[in-house]
């Protein structure tokens, strides 16, 4: 039997044919706020470019897994590892320039920015903006009317 060494890095596409690997990968996760419990060996598998909803009643920790994720709670067990790399260790900061990302309630947008900049901020790296606001203004036509008005 082997172990894999922590220092051998996961390939993101599986050399057997298999589906690619996970872009976030979270397996036991375990968090406190103080002496309580909250999350309980979460298991959790988001491949790229795919949209996954974490569903649940008030208080059953939905909040907790994402400021977990992003390093805002501190974690008790398990792992978490982003694009291959573990991240659990890393602070907030680090996370962050590793293109993560936590957006809280209410605060989706800049409110001095128009729509179009506001648009334009959520561009990744490497896209072509216009481009992109076209596809966006595809979806949601509506919008065109209201590229210039302030967020």
């Amino acid at each position: 039997m082997w172990r894999r060494s922590w220092r051998i890095r996961r390939c993101r596409k599986s050399i057997w044919g298999r589906k690619r690997m996970p872009l976030l990968e979270i397996r036991g996760l375990r968090a406190t706020y103080g002496p309580v419990p909250v999350l309980h060996g979460i298991e959790l598998d988001v491949e790229e470019g795919e949209l996954v909803g974490v569903l649940g009643h008030n208080g059953m920790g939905k909040t907790t897994l994402l400021r977990a994720i992003m390093g805002f709670v501190n974690v008790s067990g398990g792992s978490i590892r982003f694009d291959g790399r573990e991240i659990q260790r890393l602070p907030t900061w680090r996370r962050a320039r590793l293109g993560m990302a936590l957006v809280p309630q209410g605060r989706e947008i800049f409110p001095n920015l128009s729509v179009r900049e506001n648009m334009l901020v959520g561009v990744p790296r490497g896209d072509e903006p216009e481009a992109r606001i076209e596809e966006i203004l595809g979806y949601f036509p509506r919008l065109t009317e209201l590229l210039d008005r302030r967020g």
